[in-house]
């Protein structure tokens, strides 16, 4: 199962709709629990979190965090992205794949550069699913960011959107 460790993001508004669209996940028992790290700007946020039943965490607390995450995958997203229809059967099926490693997903609605092949994206904006016992083996860290960066992955069959 998967805990999701999600980015602070700068509203409110966009942490709930992120939390919104892993509920069904939650009740279907694919998501064990859920953690936003970093610090909050305003105490919406965190009113939000402990409303979906969100742990708020430092990012000093990133690698006790990790450590304590009852999945055994993990689901690195930025603070109000949304996985959308069909991610769940698409994440089960990649997890029960023996042998496989960190995945990201489809970012949809994404504006096309002249040279956006120049462009770098950012990993955490589409989710990085990575193995618990893979993220521990890198070490400690204090971003999820730069975890998510560090990943080599290949791409899943699902879709994100990025925060409105």
């Amino acid at each position: 199962m998967i805990t999701v460790l999600l980015s602070v993001p700068d509203d409110a508004q966009h942490l709930a709709r992120s939390l919104t669209a892993l509920v069904p996940a939650a009740v279907e028992g694919l998501v064990r629990d859920a953690y936003v790290v970093g610090t909050p700007g305003d105490d919406e946020i965190e009113a939000v979190a402990d409303a979906a039943g969100a742990e708020l965490v430092g990012r000093e607390a990133l690698t006790e965090t990790i450590a304590a995450a009852r999945g055994e995958w993990l689901l690195l997203m930025e603070g109000g992205a949304r996985p959308l229809d069909g991610w769940m059967t698409a994440v089960r099926e990649w997890m029960e794949e023996p042998g496989r490693g960190a995945a990201t997903f489809t970012l949809v609605g994404k504006r096309k550069a002249l040279f956006g092949f120049l462009e770098r994206e950012e990993p955490l904006r589409r989710g990085v699913l990575m193995r618990k016992s893979d993220m521990e083996a890198a070490g400690a860290a204090d971003d999820l960011k730069s975890l998510a960066r560090g990943q080599s992955t290949k791409r899943l069959s699902a879709r994100m959107a990025p925060p409105a």
